[in-house]
């Protein structure tokens, strides 16, 4: 070989070496890449959640903060006085003269109802209602049925209504419950409910004693002399005002803007807040709302039931009517002086302003409508009560200021809605309410949310439109959460003759929460009865296997499991209602679970003996240990029974035959 085509070849070696070693060289720097950036992604990714996860310190606040203004008083009056709600002749002689002078108003568009806003042609048909047949002292006269107070708190006269039942029995507690309201209403809104909760109910041991306060700048509660009274600060004030009362422990009921209150006091004093219900169950300022919010327009199931999807979705649809309902809120959360100067020297506007949001919120479709459907759920003369609060008082614009004080940095760097809270929680949904919310989003902060009913109707003023309904919700949460608080079981009450009992339909049961539970609610439902244990070496494998059936066959095929908890088999259920109550939370279970009972023996539940009765053991009647299972056809009847041993999953070929 020629010394030249050796010296070719050693060159072409030596480019085929420097191929390799560059392109080896290569793609290690591209796995180092790669292996970094996994690293910095699995940082990152740790740090997200971790920031999402871990709820911030309580705010650091003044308990005593004085809102009033100076110079401050040496020795303020602190006493609780009596107040009187009077329309004096010169406020309603001025207001007379404006509504009869006003100027004619520019023709709505044809057939556009409520769309653009208050429909002028109706605004006049108020208006002149108003001026000429509203009844003014008679009115005055219905605001004073209830008796009425004012004490000076934080430097501030805080008005609130104080209604207590009269000829109560021996037998029946009262309990103090504090009615909180939002904007645009007032406690005119509180008028057709306080008299259902203050009498007495078939069933319940206890009744309401009402305190209802003004906020601080609506109404007759005196407004702050300077900036930074927000939420927060004003859920002080009426912690405060509370204990200048007399109560120490009591119930919250709240909705619009007293949620937002009412759910900070549930944080800041949770041993003096028994229990929170509210009509407007949501987490505004909580990024991990948010976040399930936007997964689940892509996959509903995971966060919320079919049957509900359609109150949070399509999001797009759900955001775009948000957008549109909104605007208020900008507005007063930015300038609401300046809209609060035409609200204070208009009636007319004054009244649009609010009775626009009347008609929206109460059901959207209602503007479509050239009188805004109004009067489909309220008259004149009440919706024209709660305006009369704003006017007469001339505080729409110190009103309207709680939204600049609550929604800006200083506010939400507290990151309230982010703190869990112990509090028993419980929430009505109403379908026409601005905003829906799954529990599965609520119990990231309140972590004993109870329960939320769920109404096929009505809208955000719901203390007004629906009042018996909100009523009976109230006895029934407040009930709930006496059990919650309660260290004893409750003793069983169960209807129907066992001896004569045909299907489970004839038994009545109690819930955990204490609550009688009908079974009849389960016709048509293939069922699994069950007793179960928290501390038995079966528990881990049975409780996970019946979570994982009820994810599996609830939604798809009538199905439902009830749970017994039962202290009989080697001691392994030994706590309260409320230890079993936090038990299964912590296990996440979706199944239903009633209060403890007796399976064998003197005490045996009615339900139980009609179970063993009809559904024999292998060597007699009596359940064997805990465990034992029970299905139920879809017409109540026992159909198979099987031992502790039977894992729950290794049913599914028996629950098939009777979907």
């Amino acid at each position: 070989m020629s010394n030249k085509q050796s010296k070719k070849n050693e060159n072409k070696k030596k480019q085929q070496q420097d191929y390799k070693q560059k392109h080896k060289s290569s793609f290690f720097s591209f796995g180092k890449i790669v292996f970094l950036s996994a690293i910095l992604i699995g940082v990152a990714s740790y740090y997200l959640y971790k920031a999402l996860t871990t709820p911030p310190d309580l705010p650091k606040i003044d308990l005593n903060a004085y809102w009033g203004p100076y110079p401050m008083k040496i020795n303020p009056d602190l006493s609780i006085r009596p107040y009187k709600i009077e329309f004096s002749d010169v406020m309603i002689n001025d207001l007379k003269e404006r509504l009869l002078h006003r100027r004619p108003f520019p023709p709505p568009l044809e057939d556009v109802g409520f769309t653009y806003g208050f429909n002028a042609n109706f605004i006049n048909r108020v208006l002149d209602y108003w001026k000429n047949k509203y009844n003014f002292k008679e009115r005055e006269q219905f605001f004073n049925q209830y008796d009425h107070f004012v004490t000076n708190i934080q430097g501030l006269d805080v008005h609130y209504m104080h209604v207590k039942p009269n000829n109560i029995l021996p037998d029946v507690e009262v309990v103090p419950l504090l009615l909180l309201h939002g904007w645009p209403g007032s406690i005119r809104e509180f008028y057709e409910i306080i008299p259902k909760l203050i009498r007495p109910r078939v069933g319940q041991k206890f009744v309401f004693e009402i305190i209802a306060p003004s906020l601080p700048g609506y109404g007759f509660s005196q407004a702050p002399a300077r900036p930074g009274l927000g939420a927060m600060e004003i859920a002080v004030v009426i912690s405060n005002l509370m204990k200048r009362i007399g109560h120490e422990k009591y119930y919250i009921q709240a909705g619009d803007f007293g949620h937002y209150i009412g759910s900070i006091m549930s944080t800041l004093f949770p041993e003096t807040v028994l229990g929170f219900h509210t009509n407007l169950p949501i987490l505004l300022f909580h990024p991990l709302a948010h976040i399930y919010t936007w997964l689940g327009s892509f996959w509903p199931k995971l966060i919320v039931e079919p049957e509900l999807e359609s109150r949070m979705y399509p999001l797009s649809e759900k955001m775009s009517w948000l957008i549109e309902e909104s605007g208020y809120l900008h507005l007063q959360a930015s300038k609401p002086d300046t809209i609060g100067i035409a609200l204070t020297d208009s009636p007319a506007g004054l009244a649009a302003y609010i009775l626009e949001k009347f008609s929206t919120l109460t059901n959207p479709s209602y503007k479509n409508a050239g009188d805004g459907n109004l009067l489909a759920k309220y008259s004149l003369t009440n919706l024209l009560d709660n305006i009369m609060v704003y006017w007469s008082t001339n505080s729409m614009t110190t009103a309207m200021r709680l939204y600049a004080e609550s929604f800006n940095k200083r506010t939400l760097s507290t990151r309230l809605d982010e703190i869990p809270t112990e509090v028993p929680t419980w929430g009505i949904k109403f379908k026409y309410e601005l905003v829906f919310q799954p529990d599965c989003i609520l119990k990231l902060k309140f972590k004993n949310y109870l329960h939320s009913t769920m109404v096929e109707d009505g809208g955000h003023f719901a203390a007004m439109e629906n009042p018996e309904i909100m009523a009976t919700d109230i006895f029934e949460a407040v009930n709930t959460f006496r059990q919650f608080h309660n260290v004893t079981s409750p003793q069983e009450i169960v209807d129907g003759n066992d001896k004569k009992a045909e299907t489970i339909y004839d038994f009545t049961v109690k819930d955990i929460y204490g609550r009688d539970v009908k079974l009849e609610k389960y016709r048509g439902y293939v069922l699994l009865i069950v007793n179960v244990a928290s501390q038995c070496g079966l528990t881990d494998t049975n409780y996970d296997q019946l979570n994982e059936l009820h994810e599996k066959y609830a939604k798809n095929r009538d199905f439902k499991i009830l749970a017994f908890p039962c202290n009989q088999f080697g001691g392994q259920e030994p706590g309260s209602a409320k230890d079993i109550l936090k038990f299964i939370q912590e296990r996440g279970v979706q199944f239903d679970v009633f209060a403890k009972i007796e399976v064998n023996g003197e005490n045996t539940h009615p339900l139980w003996k009609f179970l063993k009765q009809t559904q024999s053991g292998t060597f007699g009647d009596f359940i064997k240990w805990n465990f034992s299972k029970f299905i139920v056809d879809k017409n109540g009847v026992p159909v198979e029974r099987f031992g502790p041993n039977m894992n729950p999953l290794d049913l599914e070929p028996y629950l098939a035959k009777y979907w």
